[in-house]
């Protein structure tokens, strides 16, 4: 594995001269928002909007979970969110701007004075123990995990000179979440075209081959590290910017051939396998011990690694199947939003279910898992996971 360079600075020294501003606006003008979509695809847009992609970043006053408000001082062992994890300030529960995630587990957003952008507090909140834990990314939340946590995101200047592989100074996003150009790409064009050239203004992942219409899923469900690209605070990335300063990712787009040499992508780039241990963030990402040795399968050992997991898997190899064969972001006119634990029996017998072939082995939070996607023939036993936890209490 490629050597990673950790900058490390006091932080009035790294912030100097920084100013990292993100918000909602497309420089470019080629993404629309998704209230756009909504005029002429209701049903789509009532159903994503129902959807864990658009509750991936809220505000915090439609966002927040009730328990985490009740328990924000202290679960009655832990305490609760007290300190920014990059400029080490303290702030209150009122600080909270947005909330990232709802469904397993919910971190918060509060600003930092130092970039101008958004940084994490050290505690998340587990949904399945009810209770705090650490969490220590210490970075610009939109310079870690803006191309997946935002649509339309895209660095607009980046500072090479900044210690040996330089630091993301601005960047911005069309919309927070996951929003309909995540997965049809930029609307400005489709919006504009007239009613014979619509089709040809807009990525449908359905008419695309089985292997693509994975790969749009893929460039989110997917674990890294970017050597590339750094985070305002100058180490190394979690997510994927397009290669070119100014540009966004366009669903349909080939990133696995984006800087191939500067990010680690295991199980997807043929040099970097899951059968191998790697180091710092990467480390302990698949199940390696002998029941995955014996299977020639290394299960997900981390949550958000879903498209690394399928990649292994029979289905993906012999081309029976993609992600949306299972999964549907949305319903349609006429077409109903599919049933994912259902699935399975559209090509096996009853015996075949998610809860066996699917076992929760990634890890998000403590105690608590995500499905794999390997679907193995002698799967392992999984820990608890979404099935185990009610919908989540949201505090208004």
């Amino acid at each position: 594995m490629r050597k990673n360079v950790v900058v490390i600075a006091a932080a009035g020294v790294l912030m100097l001269g920084l100013s990292a501003v993100a918000g909602a606006a497309d420089p470019k003008g080629e993404f629309v928002g998704s209230e756009k979509c909504k005029a002429c695809h209701s049903v789509e847009y009532k159903s994503w909007k129902d959807s864990w992609h658009s509750k991936m970043v809220q505000p915090k006053k439609t966002g927040i979970l009730k328990e985490v408000v009740e328990k924000w001082a202290t679960d009655g062992t832990e305490e609760g969110p007290t300190t920014g994890n990059v400029t080490k300030a303290k702030f209150k529960l009122e600080d909270v701007k947005y909330v990232v995630g709802s469904r397993w587990k919910q971190r918060f957003l509060v600003a930092n004075d130092q970039t101008g952008g958004m940084q994490f507090l050290n505690r998340q909140y587990n949904r399945y123990t009810n209770k705090w834990e650490k969490y220590g990314n210490a970075n610009d939340w939109s310079t870690n995990c803006g191309t997946c946590h935002t649509t339309g995101y895209r660095i607009l200047e980046y500072d090479e000179k900044f210690g040996k592989h330089g630091r993301t100074v601005k960047d911005s996003y069309s919309e927070m979440g996951v929003g309909c150009e995540s997965c049809h790409g930029p609307g400005n064009k489709h919006i504009k075209s007239k009613k014979a050239d619509k089709k040809k203004t807009i990525f449908n992942p359905a008419n695309t081959d089985i292997q693509a219409q994975s790969k749009v899923c893929g460039y989110c469900h997917i674990r890294i590290e970017n050597e590339k690209f750094m985070t305002a605070q100058g180490n190394p990335r979690e997510d994927l910017p397009a290669p070119k300063i100014g540009d966004s990712y366009k669903a349909g787009d080939d990133w696995t051939k984006w800087y191939p040499e500067q990010a680690i992508i295991p199980g997807v780039h043929a040099d970097q396998p899951a059968s191998k241990e790697y180091v710092g963030d990467l480390k302990g990402l698949f199940k390696l011990d002998d029941h995955a040795k014996a299977n020639g399968i290394f299960e997900e050992a981390k949550h958000h690694q879903q498209y690394q997991g399928f990649l292994q898997s029979k289905h993906y190899l012999n081309g029976s199947i993609s992600c949306i064969t299972c999964h549907s972001p949305h319903a349609g006119k006429g077409k109903l939003q599919k049933v994912r634990k259902d699935a399975c029996a559209k090509c096996h017998d009853a015996s075949y279910t998610v809860e066996k072939y699917m076992p929760n082995t990634g890890q998000t939070a403590g105690n608590l898992f995500m499905r794999t996607h390997t679907f193995g023939k002698n799967p392992r036993k999984g820990g608890a996971g979404a099935g185990d936890m009610g919908p989540p209490n949201y505090y208004e």
